[in-house]
């Protein structure tokens, strides 16, 4: 099956107030430094078809920016997703009230560049659990889990669960 993603939304007026949540879990992988999400029918990563039926990792920032949402959190569960982050700059914001102010997009990936990641659920898991409150991740403990300390929840957890063969990362694009 294809991997689908919706067109992007038109951004003619003001951001929606709505937050939206993109989770992926799946399959990736890394050609020369570019992470891919790999579709199940896509060919191998030898195959020079490979790079047109695979989805660019660096698509989702541009994807995501034109999201008609105020905040997107973007999740990607899968092999060498931590690639995502090769254009990103820039740091957090302090507080919750400035951190909502403006809009934001954010990834959280399971895994850095270069990594194979446990497919046993245990990511998704804390996720869940952090989320629910089952865990402390809120490191300040205002009453928000921010997306920076789930970040660092998750990278902290999963680090240690695998003895630092998986590392999450997390933050912006600006």
């Amino acid at each position: 099956m294809r991997l689908q993603l919706p067109k992007p939304c038109a951004i003619a007026g003001p951001l929606s107030r709505g937050r939206r949540l993109l989770w992926f879990a799946g399959h990736g992988y890394t050609v020369g430094g570019e992470g891919f999400i790999v579709p199940a029918d896509a060919p191998t990563a030898t195959d020079p078809r490979f790079k047109v039926k695979a989805l660019p990792m660096r698509d989702f920032g541009t994807l995501v920016r034109l999201a008609d949402s105020k905040h997107v959190l973007s999740v990607f569960d899968s092999c060498f997703s931590g690639t995502v982050f090769a254009s990103r700059s820039g740091a957090a914001p302090a507080a919750i009230t400035q951190k909502t102010a403006e809009p934001v997009r954010q990834f959280l990936t399971s895994g850095d560049a270069g990594q194979s990641v446990r497919d046993d659920g245990a990511f998704r898991d804390l996720f869940i659990r952090a989320i629910r409150g089952e865990e402390t991740a809120d490191v300040n403990a205002d009453g928000y889990v921010t997306g920076d300390e789930l970040g660092l929840f998750l990278s902290q957890r999963v680090a240690s669960l695998t003895a630092a063969a998986q590392t999450p990362r997390y933050g912006k694009l600006h």
